[in-house]
């Protein structure tokens, strides 16, 4: 049965002194990227005592995408969990998802080079006495974000990502394709697939030091066969204005989206600049993995999010009784890509239903099979590609001792999709309130989930419950015009 890097070994003997793996200055060749896998695994393996697996769940909070690859192969090759924890999340945050998951190992950048520099390479690696994973094997933990402070930590195994190689592979032929191009964080979850899949199809894969669209331009521009970008429609605004300088490029072969809805403007940019790439969006969840796949040749109506994906059954409404061709409803989901369930988080509008998923996102599906998005059932916000709840940010805000009450909301953003907006009512004033309650919010919750845009309001309008009276708040910030940066 095959499982996730179980075909590394194979390159590093084929091709051990090819590059696999850049990061700006850094590279490893195929021979050393297996070698420091091993060396990892040794360090995992090595905690075991009589057959017994000790380490189960390992958290791997690394600034360095390198090592954070190396530690995710190392724990899916040796049947273990890989926790993919963003290294710039608050401290705080870190510890309460600790907390609510209790890893057995962590692994910080600090412990990596440990590693590193105390391991003897074992020469085979398969080779530890313990089973192989199965599809049913857990491997990975991502976290996105819940309806509480707490992340949502979902779970996914070695089958539900082998397939999605599967048909993933129909769309980017590896037999076509010298490099991906990753130009985010391996924290969100695109881009961590995006360098899994191609490492594990034996690509070279770049991923950036920092979002420096030119570089990335140059990335894709001295790529000697076909390249592969995986961005989100953030990442791609940017970069398609920083390519109309340099001109067209022809090495670039498919551009590969999702995170939010990609803007027609953007995308027909692109398409003269990346004149032999193929554009194309999917739409999918942590949860579900993809649903709906947007291909230039679908021609797709104004609106969708495509056609399903190979093997994916969607049903609106009620899974045993689907409701007709235009009428909306919740969304759900039946496909071998779903995941195993949550390790921590809170996730409500997430239901089964005889082997049927939802997941809060709503839409119809119209006579010819185009997919439709209408709403979700909670709040959640979009932003640059990142799942946020208001109430996370909202919770945040009010726990400043000068803040009252707090609505945030989510407006029509070119580059972001959304960006957030908060609605402040003040127990006294502030010299500077922006700057004060932002910085308040990237020590609670992080950069990305910190308002850009704030308003403040003398009293924020209350339901018949005592609570914001978000309709009411929305009506009357629609008078105050830009508000405050």
């Amino acid at each position: 049965m095959a499982f996730i890097g179980d075909s590394l070994d194979d390159f590093a003997r084929l091709k051990p002194d090819a590059v696999a793996l850049v990061h700006g200055d850094c590279q490893l060749t195929w021979r050393t990227f297996v070698e420091q896998i091993q060396s990892v695994q040794d360090f995992l393996t090595s905690t075991t005592s009589r057959g017994e697996r000790t380490v189960e769940r390992v958290a791997l909070l690394l600034q360095n995408p390198v090592s954070l690859l190396v530690s995710f192969f190392a724990c899916a090759r040796s049947a273990r969990i890989a926790m993919v924890m963003d290294a710039q999340w608050p401290t705080d945050q870190c510890r309460d998802i600790a907390q609510a998951t209790g890893p057995e190992c962590w692994i910080d950048d600090q412990v990596f080079e440990k590693i590193i520099e105390t391991s003897k390479t074992c020469p085979d690696l398969q080779n530890t006495g313990m089973p192989p994973p199965t599809a049913e094997t857990p491997f990975y933990v991502g976290f996105t974000s819940g309806s509480t402070g707490l992340p949502k930590g979902y779970i996914r195994d070695h089958g539900s990502w082998l397939e999605s190689f599967s048909i993933s592979d129909t769309e980017i032929d590896p037999a076509m394709t010298t490099r991906i191009v990753l130009p985010g964080r391996l924290s969100h979850s695109l881009h961590l697939y995006g360098a899994v899949h191609g490492l594990d199809r034996g690509i070279q894969v770049h991923v950036a030091r920092h979002f420096d669209p030119r570089s990335i331009l140059d990335d894709l521009t001295t790529a000697e066969g076909g390249a592969v970008l995986y961005a989100t429609p953030t990442h791609l605004h940017m970069i398609a204005d920083a390519a109309l300088l340099k001109g067209t490029i022809e090495a670039v072969s498919l551009v590969f989206s999702s995170g939010a809805k990609w803007q027609d403007e953007d995308r027909a940019k692109l398409s003269r600049i990346f004149t032999k790439a193929r554009l194309i969006e999917f739409y999918g969840a942590s949860e579900v993995s993809f649903i709906s796949w947007a291909l230039p040749e679908h021609k797709i109506p104004e609106g969708s999010v495509g056609r399903l994906a190979a093997g994916v059954a969607v049903a609106i409404g009620d899974p045993s009784q689907p409701f007709p061709s235009g009428k909306q409803g919740s969304i759900w989901v039946k496909s071998r890509l779903l995941f195993s369930g949550y390790i921590c988080g809170d996730a409500p509008e997430t239901k089964w239903r005889d082997g049927w998923l939802t997941f809060g996102d709503h839409g119809y599906l119209d006579d010819d099979g185009f997919l439709f998005l209408t709403g979700r059932d909670n709040r959640m916000i979009i932003t640059s590609g990142l799942n946020v709840y208001p109430e996370q940010v909202e919770a945040a805000l009010q726990d400043h001792p000068l803040v009252v009450a707090s609505v945030v909301l989510g407006s029509s953003d070119r580059l972001r999709g959304q960006k957030l907006e908060a609605v402040i009512q003040l127990s006294k004033q502030l010299s500077d309130p922006v700057s004060e309650l932002q910085k308040h919010c990237r020590n609670k919750i992080g950069a990305d989930k910190t308002p850009r845009r704030f308003h403040f309001m003398d009293q924020i309008p209350l339901t018949a419950g005592g609570k914001p009276d978000i309709q009411l708040v929305l009506n009357v910030i629609s008078s105050f015009g830009q508000g405050k940066q």
